[in-house]
């Protein structure tokens, strides 16, 4: 009898220890993905996106990078961009030739950042380029610049 009551004991402290053990790795994994999830979506977005277009929410159309938050959308002279800050803003309407307005990534056409569609530069890079219309994305993509 005296047997049979450790080996009991032995089977709950077992399945304690298991137990308590899969309770600190799953309080581990959340407070990680907590802490590192949007390290992780920017990561993602960073190799997942090359090829395709990219929101307008996810473009910084001052830095031209590919923040780790969804940015602002703003109407400037009837036209929508996306900043991620409020000095973005500031520095495309005190330079707004200069920022608003560029080559499209495949012609060198010149082309307003609010009505160009948006890439990837290079896979794995927050670096984006812009784009008249779809075909001159394709293009790009494919000639692998």
């Amino acid at each position: 009898m005296l047997e049979n009551q450790k080996n009991e004991d032995k089977k709950f402290n077992r399945i304690l220890i298991i137990s308590f053990g899969l309770l600190i790795i799953m309080m581990v994994s959340v407070l990680a993905f907590y802490t590192y999830g949007c390290d992780t979506r920017f990561l993602y977005h960073k190799w997942a996106w090359y090829g395709k277009e990219i929101p307008g929410e996810w473009a910084c159309m001052n830095g031209d990078n590919l923040p780790l938050h969804k940015t602002a959308k703003v109407t400037y002279n009837e036209k929508t961009y996306y900043f991620c800050s409020q000095h973005c803003f500031n520095h495309l309407v005190k330079n707004f030739k200069k920022v608003a307005i560029v080559p499209d990534g495949f012609s060198g056409d010149s082309i307003n950042k609010a009505d160009a569609l948006i890439g990837l530069k290079e896979r794995g890079k927050p670096g984006l380029v812009y784009f008249k219309n779809a075909e001159t994305l394709n293009q790009y993509y494919r000639s692998g610049k």
